[in-house]
């Protein structure tokens, strides 16, 4: 299902442009799994394809081998050239690859039967092969006098074809004026690395990295479906799954199929859309956390340790000697497993502090390791619980609410305070925002979940505090909730510790 991607499409369109004025263009897409990368690039081929020569491959579904590359990449593009003559039928095997060439001419005749001889050999030079490959696009495409977009889903998956694939394909089309490639890729690790300093490529594609959708694009996306939403039901939609167009559309489906059966919308059907399509064993975002899970740890022998790893991680994100005190294993042995499970994306390292790169993935893999009956799924408690820890722990990470609005509430606790205030995490303990001014250190506690801030959360606060370095400074604490328990408010009172009970947005106030 192609989502609204108005400023992207803008961005290749433009490209487009240059190519056709002469300027070779390559880009490289990149973006999680789900988040419409495939959808755009089959738009965008969809909207030009009778103007420009636009071959579409996806390198996950292709043997990833000399000889079926070669066999792929050359079907595809003589098939789109001669199909935007008229309809014809696209080649199977190479026999009808050589019929379908040799209506377009000597070139293309004389190129697959090369190809052909090639692949009859008992020893194949696959080096020379690949540069027979990426030889024929420019000299197919000043004969035709067209210009070219090679589009390569899944491009990391070509480095399993042979060693030297992206020197022998660099040192071929650097030179092409006529031939561009767009390449797509879902495994950030891999495929930054492609495109890094030390590789062939580096300098040689412009990246543009496909984000999810913004808030106004998720209600677009949203209202597309047959049943209307209020805004606050939009909202809290966006707001507990951000703009994962993948994830939205699974939101919006269950929502259309249980107002077939109940006639009505109200929140509480909003939430047991949500909770059921991320745990339900038929869940639509299940389902997907499952496929990467298992696809992602399926190379491994040891899968128990890295599953404790990612289970550690989704709880608490941590360096390298937290994660081997918890697991009781030497640094070296664990680095080796992280270094493992960065390959697969799963995880990222962030000033050393390594994450789940995902929130709601990270928050689906707690709650299966912790265990949820199924039988609880229809269960309005179990699920506005669950709903609450989600909106805790990884709101921030997931909606606007984020990075930008994190940093508007700091800066605006910094003015009401007049101190400079930071993140802290150090030996495991971690503080929202820690401060200093004069001798007196300000140390903040924040909840950002509608339910109130409960007596446990203000112990285990202080008991952070207790542990930390700040234990015997000169410290004024200060915890910051929406709302509070009665018991909460005495142990507040009796620890000094400061309370707030404003709206997180007008802190100011405070």
């Amino acid at each position: 299902m192609f989502v609204n991607r108005r400023k992207e499409l803008k961005i290749l369109n433009a490209y487009k442009g240059l190519i056709e004025k002469g300027h070779r263009v390559n880009i490289a897409l990149f973006g999680l799994r789900r988040t419409g990368k495939t959808e755009l690039l089959l738009r965008f081929k969809e909207m030009h394809k009778g103007d420009i020569i636009i071959p579409y491959l996806n390198l996950q579904k292709i043997v990833p081998d000399p000889v079926n590359i070669s066999q792929q990449f050359s079907k595809e593009l003589i098939y789109t050239l001669a199909k935007r003559d008229g309809k014809i039928k696209k080649p199977i095997e190479m026999e009808d690859l050589l019929l379908l060439a040799s209506r377009l001419g000597d070139l293309e005749e004389e190129y697959v039967r090369t190809l052909i001889e090639i692949y009859k050999r008992r020893d194949i030079n696959e080096a020379n092969l690949l540069n027979i490959l990426f030889e024929f696009p420019q000299s197919f495409a000043k004969k035709h006098n067209v210009k070219i977009i090679y589009i390569l889903d899944e491009f990391q998956e070509i480095l399993n074809v042979h060693k030297d694939i992206l020197k022998i394909m660099r040192a071929v089309t650097e030179k092409q004026s006529c031939v561009n490639y767009w390449v797509a890729g879902s495994v950030f690790s891999i495929f930054d690395e492609m495109f890094n300093h030390k590789n062939p490529f580096f300098g040689q594609f412009k990246r543009i990295k496909l984000e999810n959708l913004d808030r106004i694009s998720s209600y677009e996306l949203i209202d597309s479906f047959p049943v209307t939403l209020a805004e606050k039901q939009k909202r809290m939609i966006y707001n507990l799954i951000g703009g994962q167009p993948y994830y939205l559309t699974a939101i919006c489906r269950s929502v259309v199929q249980e107002y077939a059966i109940q006639k009505q919308v109200d929140d509480d059907l909003i939430r047991y859309c949500i909770f059921n399509e991320i745990f339900d064993e038929t869940g639509t975002i299940n389902e997907h956390f499952e496929y990467i899970l298992d696809v992602s740890l399926a190379r491994f022998s040891n899968k128990d340790i890295y599953k404790k790893i990612l289970f550690y991680l989704a709880e608490y994100p941590a360096n390298l000697a937290g994660i081997s005190s918890y697991l009781s294993k030497p640094s070296g042995e664990i680095f080796n497993y992280l270094k493992a499970l960065l390959k697969t994306d799963m995880i990222y390292r962030s000033n050393d502090i390594y994450h789940i790169r995902e929130p709601l993935l990270g928050f689906w893999i707690r709650r299966i390791y912790l265990g949820l009956p199924s039988e609880r799924l229809d269960d309005k408690e179990v699920i506005g619980k669950m709903i609450s820890d989600l909106q805790e722990k990884y709101l921030r990470a997931s909606s606007e609410l984020g990075k930008a609005k994190e940093f508007e509430f700091k800066a605006k606790l910094e003015d009401k305070f007049g101190i400079k205030l930071k993140n802290y995490r150090r030996n495991e303990i971690e503080f929202d925002l820690v401060g200093r001014k004069d001798n007196l250190w300000y140390i903040f506690e924040i909840k950002w979940r509608n339910k109130p801030a409960t007596y446990r959360d203000l112990e285990k606060f202080l008991g952070k505090v207790t542990r930390s370095e700040f234990s015997r400074k000169t410290k004024r604490l200060l915890f910051i909730s929406k709302s509070f328990t009665e018991k909460a408010l005495k142990f507040a009172h009796k620890n000094q510790i400061t309370v707030s009970e404003e709206d997180l947005e007008d802190i100011i106030e405070v």
